[in-house]
């Protein structure tokens, strides 16, 4: 029986990241946990007090945490985590749920598999969807010692069974979402790209136009996309640069340029008001190309850095398809470096008909494309993704530990999986190895990813060793959705 409040008082409310054992992860310092922000602005706005512990950037294990809500006298303990840190979090729920805690857990993989650990008696409760309104909402019921099953958009274990609320509708509007900045240590947030910049992150839309079969952007939304007004956007970032002294944003939704019109508008916004922000976004390639010829307004907006989205199946498309796709790719390239924008985009490798032959292939498919960073990433289907349904049966694990683009969880049929780890990383050696190497070409690329280390010389290394030379993959974040 899930234990209650009542009294209808405010309650301490700790907001914390699961720990992700060997996941592809930072590409700096600490990557800002967003969802976390806009959470605990949510439930503060509801009145109640809020603390943020970003565990999985400060690398605090579950019992750190626990150690941290007992010291604080959190009455409940809210963590968000992606698919491979959710071992983790199941262990820092239960910890913290003996200790007399209320648990509740949220995101991407919470929303689809709470049948799965429900049962477990390790989580009070799973928010289904978006929190921003759910949570403030459960926090007012527990507080007052209601019924959780009026709640919508929640699911929870009761009597060995699992009890799922009434759907909730997505939030109407996003402009007026309410943000704590305030309880971030903002210094901390770096990107690789520009190590001596504080960062910090948005959002400008939810959901995704494109609906890839292996992003849980789709899946998370169904399809849908929901814009942000121009207006909110710029009054966030002149925020985050006026009263936090940001000076490197990170767009993370996956398709802030999606609609022509809405970007050239932002861009042009920001022309005008003159921040000094640098910004590092997620696009198409179709939406560069469309772009073409503005790229320049993107990079005087401030736009120095692309992640280029791409779909596993790219990487088996055949014929007149495979060879329009390396064109376009290419093309998208050397229109974002002709305007002083660096780039980067993955090419996956451990599909089930993975030979030797198709990794090199792989290979030589980015060094066509020759953006600025290239990642190998093992493909990992997750099981509430479409994806799941082409190759679902060739996984050989559920231990989501292991879900992380690194650790091979697909068999392919006709390589063992250390010769599937040992490909990828050949694969990133080779590119290194073969690209070009450019020298900025004045200020335009002088933000780029290459002058990454304060005092060198001009770079004579290429972007994917600064940003990856210690084995690790130096991306531009973690796939849209991880940490969002």
């Amino acid at each position: 029986m899930i234990s209650v409040w009542g009294g209808g008082e405010s309650v301490r409310v700790l907001f914390t990241s699961a720990p992700e054992p060997d996941s592809v992860v930072e590409s700096a310092e600490a990557w800002l946990p967003l969802a976390l922000v806009h959470l605990a602005g949510a439930v503060r706005a509801a009145g109640h007090e809020c603390e943020i512990v970003d565990a999985l950037s400060l690398g605090l294990g579950a019992a750190d945490v626990e150690a941290i809500a007992r010291q604080t006298g959190s009455d409940a303990v809210c963590v968000s985590a992606a698919t491979p840190g959710f071992p983790a979090a199941m262990d820092l729920c239960r910890r913290v749920r003996s200790a007399g805690r209320i648990t509740v857990v949220g995101g991407v993989h919470a929303s689809f598999m709470y049948p799965e650990f429900l049962p477990s008696g390790a989580v009070d409760f799973a928010v289904v969807g978006e929190g921003e309104e759910t949570l403030p909402e459960l926090l007012r019921c527990l507080a007052a010692g209601d019924d959780p099953a009026r709640v919508a958009g929640i699911a929870f274990g009761l009597g060995g069974r699992v009890i799922r609320t009434a759907p909730r509708p997505r939030l109407a509007a996003l402009d007026p979402l309410p943000k704590a900045w305030d309880l971030l240590p903002l210094s901390r947030y770096r990107w690789a790209g520009r190590p001596g910049a504080r960062m910090g992150a948005i959002t400008t839309s939810r959901g995704c136009p494109r609906r890839c079969g292996y992003c849980c952007q789709a899946t998370q939304y169904e399809g849908t996309w929901r814009m942000r007004s121009v207006d909110s956007v710029a009054y966030e970032l002149v925020q985050l640069r006026r009263e936090h002294e940001i000076e490197l944003v990170c767009f993370h939704d996956p398709a802030p340029a999606a609609d022509a019109s809405r970007f050239s508008e932002l861009t042009e916004r920001l022309v005008e008001l003159d921040l000094g922000l640098e910004l590092v976004i997620w696009s198409s390639v179709a939406d560069v190309l469309r772009d073409e010829a503005v790229l320049p307004r993107w990079r005087s907006a401030g736009v120095i850095h692309v992640g280029i989205c791409r779909e596993p199946s790219e990487d088996r498309l055949e014929g007149a398809a495979k060879e329009r796709s390396v064109a376009d790719g290419r093309r998208a390239v050397r229109a974002l470096r002709r305007a002083g924008i660096t780039c980067e985009t993955s090419f996956w490798i451990g599909f089930p008909d993975e030979t030797q032959a198709t990794v090199e292939e792989a290979s030589a498919r980015a060094r066509a494309w020759d953006p600025d960073v290239a990642h190998f990433p093992l493909l990992t289907p997750l099981p509430y993704t479409p994806a799941w349904r082409t190759y679902g049966a060739h996984v050989i694990t559920r231990d989501y530990r292991r879900y992380n683009q690194r650790d091979p969880v697909v068999k392919p049929r006709e390589m063992d999986l250390q010769e599937v780890v040992e490909a990828a990383e050949r694969c990133r050696r080779q590119f290194i190895a073969e690209r070009p190497t450019r020298n900025a070409p004045g200020n335009g690329r002088r933000a780029g990813p290459w002058l990454v280390h304060p005092g060198e010389p001009e770079p004579s290394v290429p972007a994917q060793e600064r940003l990856a030379g210690d084995g690790r993959e130096g991306d531009l974040a973690s796939p849209p959705g991880r940490r969002n």
